[in-house]
């Protein structure tokens, strides 16, 4: 069972105050490398000086189920997070997909504990930014959670990382399925897609363009979804600005 556990985190007393993330995205890519210098450096001065976080001490699933939960592998990997108004980096960090956790280690200690979801602005690992998304009016195909960015221009493309855990009913055996789900953010609206029609749709002052230009570079959808959008995306940004 989960328990309530206060623990010692990594401090930096380099305050980056963002405004709390909305439907809109906020990019995070300057502020990451406008202070990642400054903050390592700083960081080996802190150590056990504690920040104190609230979190939950996590409990890993059973090792006999198929598959993992977690976003790319089952290990603790360093990562960026950006957490309750304070960029830290280089934190063992797990993401925890089908609860949409962030799972790290106490420091000094072997518990882990997962991070509050509403202090996190924004978290990269894998070359990944996950960003929190809450819906609003006016974005109410989208949940509140964590949203992969897989393409930031003047449209965004997200993937919403998805698990589920399943059980064969005659076997018996419990797997983890991934379900991924898609969504562009174009003209401050949240479009959820999930095949190239769909995609054109969202593009489709310049679809005859795209398509052209996904024939022309042999690039199959159907084959490579994510890379495809990104493409499409990006293509449709250089005809419209």
């Amino acid at each position: 069972m989960k328990k309530p556990l206060l623990f010692t985190g990594m401090l930096c007393l380099l305050f980056c105050r963002v405004n709390i993330i909305s439907a809109q995205p906020q990019s995070s890519d300057t502020s990451i490398d406008g202070t990642q210098k400054a903050i390592g450096l700083f960081y080996q001065s802190v150590n056990e000086n504690a920040h104190l976080f609230n979190g939950r001490e996590y409990i890993k699933y059973d090792p006999r189920i198929k598959g993992d939960p977690y976003f790319n592998v089952a290990d603790l990997q360093p990562g960026v997070i950006f957490y309750d108004g304070t960029l830290y980096q280089n934190v063992p960090m797990l993401y925890e997909v089908l609860g949409e956790q962030v799972v790290i280690r106490q420091y000094g200690q072997g518990v882990l504990i997962t991070l509050v979801n509403e202090k996190i602005d924004y978290f990269t690992m894998f070359g990944h930014t996950f960003i929190h998304l809450v819906p609003d009016s006016a974005n109410i195909d989208i949940s509140d959670g964590f949203y992969d960015r897989i393409y930031n221009g003047n449209t965004t493309v997200f993937v919403k990382r998805q698990k589920i855990l399943t059980e064969d009913p005659n076997t018996f055996e419990r797997s983890f399925t991934e379900k991924d789900g898609y969504f562009i953010y174009k003209n401050n609206v949240y479009h959820p897609v999930s095949d190239r029609g769909s995609v054109l749709s969202v593009f489709k002052d310049k679809k005859k363009d795209i398509a052209k230009y996904l024939r022309q570079n042999k690039i199959s959808f159907n084959k490579t979804p994510e890379y495809a959008m990104t493409k499409m995306a990006e293509y449709y940004d250089q005809l419209t600005h």
